[in-house]
């Protein structure tokens, strides 16, 4: 009989952890602890600035993958305003992580963006961003230790064609 008991009680305490975990996991209060594969390109790139940060420069170089490298097809800027602007583009993007990109809908060229934050006058943070294609990006970041270099699948409306037709602006700005 006390065999039993002990027998129903552990399936209990079971059931009940299992409740338990579940109840937090869907509630999102311990999200920090549980990684997730959907995110935003805010949470990877934009929020780790602080206020004192500063855009320092951003380099834009369209990639061809059947020509060699051309100098002509990169564009620098150096304007933190201008830089902003060029962010607010992709502010709303959503990502989901993947662990290899398909990249069957190749384009012709894809876009390589680095930027550089000046941290509060005292080093440089650098991200290095691949755009693929509109569903497929890459980033880079320079302050991690580990897993600094994630791809991810752009689960949301993105146009790779504003990008080219706001490239091609700058780039007959700067001549």
């Amino acid at each position: 009989m006390i065999r039993k008991i002990k027998i129903i009680m552990g399936v209990v305490a079971i059931i009940v952890v299992v409740a338990i975990s579940v109840r937090m996991y869907t509630s999102g209060q311990y999200a920090m602890y549980i990684p997730s594969k959907h995110t935003t390109f805010r949470a990877e790139v934009t929020d780790h600035m602080t206020m004192l940060d500063t855009l320092d420069r951003l380099t834009i170089r369209k990639v061809s993958n059947h020509e060699p490298y051309n100098e002509d097809d990169e564009v620098t800027i150096t304007d933190s305003k201008q830089i902003r602007e060029m962010l607010k583009l992709l502010k709303d993007v959503e990502l989901k992580k993947v662990r290899e990109l398909d990249v069957s809908e190749r384009n012709p060229h894809y876009y390589e963006w680095r930027i550089t934050i000046n941290k509060e006058g005292r080093f440089t943070d650098r991200f290095g961003l691949t755009f693929y294609n509109e569903h497929s990006i890459s980033i880079y970041s320079e302050a991690k230790t580990r897993d600094n270099h994630k791809d991810y699948e752009i689960t949301n409306e993105f146009s790779l064609n504003e990008m080219e037709r706001l490239f091609e602006k700058l780039k007959e700005e700067q001549t």
